[in-house]
């Protein structure tokens, strides 16, 4: 149903007005919509969820349901509402309605790591039009906090049933008529924007799990957008002449997590060797055939955060070794599992890179697979030897603060690598509550360096995007942290 191909009310092939686009969402809403959880960057994508505050591809932040914002206090933010704005069921966004949807993500049991009471304090309408943030200590990434879909802004409607409610309590250019459960979401411009016209009449968002599926429906015109294709279908799409294949450098770095509490990865003369011993580029080039590169540690070497000059770990198995006999560990009494869930299909291929690289070591791994869901609990109880894990690092807030407190801190909420190091603590909670963004980012290049240096886990490669299109898109725009896709102004021709 309207796609590309299929000539039907709304298909490709009218106007630059107008028109129906159907877009291929790579993971399926898994909790309700529940706006704590990546449901709710989806449902950012599918342009029916708003946030305060908007961070666009450029790295600034923009108002869009706030116009302005202001630190009053060092512990008090106050947001000023954009006017006129009613949510798609006609109620409207005032600040007590904003207040209540952001108090409801603060009081959930498993609050989202971007915006929960350890670093919030409490929300409340200071009057009709500003919304009163208050934080437990002075915090200067507040509008990075509200710009993360997890506090996107629903009507008081959307919180009174057993989960959240969708249809009809949005603010963005595309309200949903319709849902197939695990399987696509159906819009329509939203006649009362307060963004302007909408150029589009409808779209729908299809929950497509598999990337080579992906990959087929562009290619067979069933949908105009895809997200996240598989590497190994590039070469052929490039090839098509009816497709736009668009790469995007994203905020995002695979790494081996190795479990630091516990043998053999409690010892970073261990953790050292292993880094010395896997070759990344060469991961970069036999699986992701160059849609990466090679990593230079936490952060991509084009960031504000890399240290200068940063390159990736030259693998050397000789050195390798001497690090092993100082450490008083014989190769071949290391076996190791490595978990690779296969929700990202490379990743089976990646593991089995590694196996081959450690086992020139002498080292044994043995590689599990399985869906990620399944894996997270016994990751995060520290159950596991080592796992693969593709990680966002501006993915909770919009800069890489958050990502260090919540992935590098011995209390950190997503510590899978149950690296603990109190000197580091101390370190990153300085980091991120510096207010001067130069001096904030010369603090995080230190510590990517420190992550590095121990090998506090293996960094594997930095990720691109690859996003896919009709030859008939307009309007479209890859973002780096993958929050918008349906937008006002996305249009087929």
């Amino acid at each position: 149903m309207g796609g590309g191909d299929d000539g039907g009310d709304g298909g490709a092939g009218q106007g630059a007005s107008g028109g129906h686009v159907v877009y291929a969402e790579q993971f399926a809403p898994a909790s309700a919509w529940a706006m704590e959880t990546n449901d709710a960057h989806s449902l950012t994508r599918a342009g029916c969820l708003e946030t305060l505050v908007k961070y666009t591809a450029e790295g600034e932040l923009e108002p869009m349901l706030a116009t302005e914002w202001t630190q009053v206090e060092p512990t008090t933010w106050e947001f000023t509402l954009r006017e006129g704005v009613t949510f798609q069921d006609g109620t409207p966004m005032d600040a007590e309605a904003v207040a209540g949807a952001l108090s409801h993500v603060l009081e959930v049991e498993t609050p989202a790591r971007a915006f929960n009471a350890d670093v919030i304090a409490g929300v409340e309408a200071a009057d009709e039009a500003t919304v009163r943030i208050s934080t437990p200590k002075p915090d200067p990434l507040v509008p990075l906090r509200v710009a993360n879909a997890n506090a996107g802004i629903l009507a008081p409607k959307a919180y009174e049933g057993r989960q959240i409610d969708i249809v009809g309590t949005c603010t963005g250019p595309f309200t949903v008529t319709e849902e197939v459960p695990q399987q696509s979401l159906s819009l329509e411009a939203n006649a009362d924007y307060w963004g302007g016209e909408v150029t589009l009449d409808s779209a729908e968002v299809r929950f497509v799990i598999d990337g080579a599926t992906r990959a087929t429906q562009l290619q067979s015109g069933e949908v105009h957008i895809a997200k996240s294709l598989p590497v190994a279908n590039l070469a052929n799409l490039e090839g098509d002449d009816n497709l736009e294949i668009a790469q995007l450098e994203l905020a995002r770095t695979t790494v081996m997590l190795l479990n630091n509490s516990r043998p053999p990865f409690d010892d970073p003369l261990v953790r050292q060797a292993i880094q010395q011993a896997v070759d990344t580029q060469a991961i970069v080039d036999g699986v992701y055939e160059g849609a990466a590169a090679a990593a230079v540690g936490p952060f991509g070497p084009d960031t504000d955060w890399a240290p200068e000059g940063a390159e990736a770990v030259a693998p050397d198995l000789d050195e390798a070794r001497a690090l092993l006999d100082e450490a008083g560990v014989a190769p071949e009494d290391l076996s190791i599992q490595l978990l690779a869930y296969n929700d990202r299909p490379e990743f089976g291929d990646v593991a089995a890179v590694i196996q081959s690289q450690l086992g020139e070591l002498g080292v044994d791994v043995k590689i599990k697979g399985g869906d990620y869901a399944a894996m997270e609990p016994d990751m995060l109880s520290g159950d596991f030897d080592a796992a693969l894990l593709s990680r966002g690092y501006l993915v909770d807030v919009a800069d890489p603060g958050g990502y260090l407190l919540s992935d590098w801190t011995c209390e950190g909420g997503y510590n899978i690598a149950h690296y603990c190091d109190p000197e580091t603590d101390q370190q990153i909670q300085d980091a991120a509550a510096i207010e001067d963004t130069a001096e904030r980012n010369a603090a995080y290049q230190e510590l990517a360096a420190k992550l590095q240096e121990e090998a506090a886990s293996v960094f594997l490669l930095h990720e691109n995007a690859v996003w896919g299109l009709q030859g008939d898109v307009e309007g479209f725009q890859p973002h780096p942290l993958d929050y918008y896709v349906l937008t006002a102004d996305l249009a087929v021709s």
